[in-house]
């Protein structure tokens, strides 16, 4: 942060604290908030000025090492888990005066939730915040690794949708590694993929597990055990009406299973049909990778969802993209979800039924998928964002330009964006867009500084060296580079294959 220039407002991720002269009670609500949630920086010795628009300045800290000594001397007494070290804390002059600047890292889920005084904090916007009972609920969830592999009391096969788990057994019977299920009978064939499972913790007898339920129970029997399982498909690319097509549990007797069977057909029908033409002018098709992406996303949505949490499952297709929503905090870093090759899951059951029909990656590889389809067919990069609460993954289906339509954009704004996009750079100067769209000096500023307003560009570099770009968060900015050795693979073999 540079502290010469206007101080930004607080957020989820940053807190101001005046603490001129000694540490306050909420430094420590504002720490346990940021390790149960999603981290931040707390800075020392800025306070809050007292006019009618909020904004802040820099006060300093009267003695820094004797409140240095105070924090480190209390903080372990305070907080039941401490993720700051020595390198997360350090002292700033700026000018005259000296301000503390103490990072904040989340903490592992294993050792959430973290106390300050025997008390829950989490961070909601700018604000900290005592956990709620169900939040408290979540923060504990959050930390196993089991949550699907309860053995539950008085459920058995008739609580099953058995034509379900008849298909399914049809599906991996054609699979080579399980020829060997075909013509085994049905209560064995749950017992062999943890459908079924011996109750170690209590009486030994075999029942259905959590996951299992969850993945073939019929809905009624589902609802006595999760009563807010939903899980919801809105068709929404038709703008005239409220939606074309619902998929929901809400209106039929659907579980985990038969809602991915039914979504994955019907959100086909969706997709934008791009092609390519070879030396011959005979059409490839390229949307297939578009269809994996979608079917990983959903897989995604469905294996790492809270079903215990109070949220519906929903996905959306809209005119220019895909939502997909479900309850419960990723358990890995949102940055590393397009990019990572192994995952974390809080329902092994059903993580596992997918990877056995072969439509889950178990090493983790569906964010690289749905990255990589995007880059090929040249669509708005995806993003994906997590709090305690949910996880949201967007999927474009529209170029970065044409995801912006019906929005309030006017033709010089548009005429900008065009020259990036196709300049094939990823930042043009500010004489470089002049150039390219035959603007004045004066409306390419305009239209610039509208762009930032809208958070559609952003400004890289200072004085001379200043260009505008497209902006990419954390988490795209590691897939643009992991993914760079794979798709010259893949753009190599569709070379040849056109030169056949």
């Amino acid at each position: 942060m540079d502290y010469l220039k206007q101080l930004p407002m607080e957020n989820e991720h940053r807190e101001y604290k005046q603490n001129r002269i000694k540490l306050t009670k909420d430094l420590w609500e504002t720490i346990s908030a940021f390790e149960n949630t999603d981290g931040g920086v707390i800075v020392l010795g800025i306070t809050e000025k007292e006019e009618r628009e909020k904004s802040f300045e820099i006060t300093g800290v009267q003695d820094p090492q004797q409140v240095l000594d105070d924090f480190w001397s209390t903080v372990d007494n305070i907080i039941s888990y401490k993720t700051i070290s020595n390198d997360d804390v350090k002292t700033i002059q700026v000018r005259n005066k000296v301000i503390i600047e103490i990072n904040v890292n989340e903490a592992p889920d294993n050792k959430k939730p973290v106390y300050s005084n025997g008390q829950i904090y989490i961070r909601q916007g700018a604000v900290d915040s005592k956990a709620s009972r169900e939040q408290k609920g979540t923060l504990l969830r959050q930390s196993a690794d089991d949550l699907d592999t309860k053995v539950l009391k008085n459920y058995n096969e008739e609580d099953l949708n058995i034509d379900d788990v008849r298909r399914y057994k049809e599906i991996l019977g054609k699979r080579k590694q399980y020829k060997r299920y075909r013509d085994m009978d049905i209560e064995n064939f749950l017992i062999r993929i943890g459908v079924k499972a011996k109750d170690y913790e209590n009486d030994g007898k075999y029942g259905i597990t959590a996951g299992g339920l969850l993945f073939f129970g019929e809905n009624n029997a589902i609802l006595h055990t999760f009563p807010h399982f939903q899980l919801d498909y809105f068709d929404r690319t038709n703008p005239s009406e409220r939606w074309n097509k619902r998929i929901s549990s809400v209106e039929d007797n659907l579980n985990i299973f038969s809602f991915f069977e039914s979504v994955t057909s019907a959100i086909k029908t969706t997709i934008p049909d791009p092609f390519e033409l070879d030396s011959d002018l005979r059409r490839l098709d390229t949307g297939g990778e578009m269809e994996v992406a979608l079917r990983e996303a959903i897989i995604n949505m469905l294996m790492h969802a809270d079903y215990y949490g109070d949220a519906p499952i929903k996905a959306e297709a809209n005119i220019n993209f895909y939502n997909f929503t479900n309850p419960g905090k990723m358990k890995i870093p949102s940055q590393d979800f397009f990019t990572t090759n192994s995952t974390k899951t809080r329902n092994p059951v059903i993580s596992k039924l997918f990877v056995q029909m072969g439509d889950g990656e178990r090493a983790g590889q569906g964010g690289e998928k749905i990255y990589e389809a995007a880059v090929t067919s040249n669509f708005r990069l995806p993003s994906i964002s997590t709090n305690i609460e949910q996880t949201n993954l967007k999927i474009w289906k529209v170029a970065y330009l044409g995801s912006f339509d019906g929005e309030s954009i006017d033709d010089n704004e548009k005429g900008i964006l065009k020259s990036i996009m196709v300049s094939g750079n990823t930042m043009l100067s500010h004489k470089e867009i002049e150039s390219s769209t035959g603007l004045s000096r004066a409306f390419v500023t305009n239209a610039l500084n509208s762009l930032m307003d809208k958070g559609i560009l952003i400004k890289y570099g200072k004085a001379r060296s200043t260009k505008y770009g497209i902006p990419s968060s954390e988490e795209q900015l590691m897939a643009q580079l992991q993914i760079m050795p794979s798709l010259f693979r893949r753009i190599n073999s569709r070379f040849v294959k056109k030169n056949k």
